[in-house]
């Protein structure tokens, strides 16, 4: 299984998350049991309902599980230094229009563009992996080729 890339702070969503399914989960393993005892199956909704709605939770918790037992914590990653990476904060210019990001680079499960944090299995995290300062590098989309320059990385503060 792959690593699961998070930081302090993702960790700890995702531990919240994870101890609330499970409280579901008894919740909602006690409702189809209830929902059991009232008789036939096949025409008993709330039964359908609660196991459906079980079934969707136990699935999450298994994802979770998976992710949760292959964690690596990017805060204070040893990363190699002036690369793009991981863990790193980068800066980018589109060459087109001159506009700049800034962005932390994390693993899928923490990424918010909006925020700052840019999932390195995304299309342009994807292409800044290795890149150095300086270096330009072509994102290719389905339907544009964007120019970019790498102009910073740095450890995050």
């Amino acid at each position: 299984m792959s690593q699961t890339y998070l930081t302090k702070v993702g960790l700890e969503k995702l531990q919240v998350e994870h101890r609330s399914l499970q409280q579901q989960k008894h919740r909602l393993t006690e409702e189809v049991s209830k929902a059991a005892a009232m008789g036939d199956l096949r025409e008993n909704a709330e039964y359908h309902a609660a196991r459906e709605r079980l079934q969707h939770v136990c699935q999450r918790l298994a994802e979770l599980d998976g992710k949760l037992t292959n964690v690596c914590l990017i805060d204070g990653l040893d990363v190699k230094e002036g690369e793009a990476r991981v863990g790193v904060r980068v800066t980018l210019e589109d060459q087109q229009t001159r506009e700049r990001f800034d962005y932390l680079l994390v693993g899928p499960e923490e990424a918010d563009p909006q925020s700052g944090k840019l999932s390195i299995a995304s299309p342009l995290g994807k292409s800044l992996l290795g890149k150095k300062p300086g270096e330009e590098f072509l994102l290719t989309l389905p339907r544009v080729t964007v120019p970019y320059r790498l102009l910073k990385v740095e450890r995050p503060s």
